[in-house]
C-alpha cells in the first residue's frame, strides 16, 4: 500500500494566519508589561526593606546605648531631631552628649563609604522622648524617607522633613529603666 498526498482544497487552512499571530503577540506583550510591573514593585518593596532593617539596627544602637547609661539616662532626651548633619564629636564630653553625637552621625550616614557621609542619601532622623516627666520610660524613634507612600506615622518625630508626610516611615522603641528601692 502506498502513501497518497491529496492536493489541498481550496479554503483548507495550511498554516498561522496572521491575525492568530497577532493576537499571540498581543497577549505575550500584556504578560511582559505585567511582569514588568511586578519587577519594578518587588524593587521598591526590596528597598522599604533594607531601609527598615537599617532602621531597626540604629534605633537598637541608641537602646542599647540608653540600657548602658542608665544612671543618666535623662540626658539623652532631646528637642531636636537627630541625625540632620554630620557633627565633629571630638570635642563632645562623653555620657549622653557624646553618645547623642556619634548616633547622629551614623543617623546621617556617616560611617557609610556608599553615601560619602551624605546624610541626603539615607535620610534617616532620629528622636529621644520621655513622654511622661517622672515616669522613668524613654522612648526612641527612628525616622526614614520612604519611595512608596503610606499613611503618616502617628509618632512627630522628623515630621515634614522627607516632603510628603506620607513617605515618612517611623519605628520605635521604649527603654524602662527600674527604679529600685532598698
Amino acid at each position: 500500500m502506498t502513501a497518497r498526498f491529496e492536493p489541498c482544497r481550496p479554503g483548507a487552512q495550511l498554516g498561522f494566519s496572521m491575525i492568530e499571530i497577532l493576537i499571540t503577540l498581543l497577549i505575550t506583550a500584556f504578560g511582559l508589561l505585567g511582569l514588568a510591573g511586578f519587577a519594578t514593585k518587588a524593587t521598591a518593596l526590596s528597598v522599604d526593606a533594607a531601609q527598615r532593617a537599617r532602621a531597626a539596627a540604629l534605633l537598637s544602637d541608641m537602646t542599647g546605648r540608653i540600657n548602658n547609661n542608665k544612671n543618666n539616662a535623662a540626658a539623652y532626651v532631646t528637642g531636636a531631631v537627630q541625625g540632620a548633619a554630620v557633627q565633629n564629636c571630638g570635642a563632645v564630653a562623653a555620657g549622653a552628649p557624646r553618645d547623642l553625637c556619634e548616633w547622629g552621625n551614623l543617623l546621617a550616614g556617616a560611617n557609610d563609604a556608599q553615601a560619602g557621609g551624605n546624610s541626603a542619601f539615607l535620610g534617616y532622623r532620629g528622636c529621644v522622648t520621655q513622654p511622661i516627666a517622672l515616669n522613668p520610660v524613654f522612648v526612641v524613634t527612628v525616622a526614614w524617607g520612604s519611595l512608596t507612600p503610606g499613611v503618616p506615622s502617628a509618632d512627630l518625630c522628623a515630621q515634614n522633613v522627607f516632603g510628603d508626610d506620607s513617605l515618612r516611615r517611623t519605628i520605635r522603641s521604649q527603654v524602662r529603666i527600674a527604679t529600685l528601692a532598698l
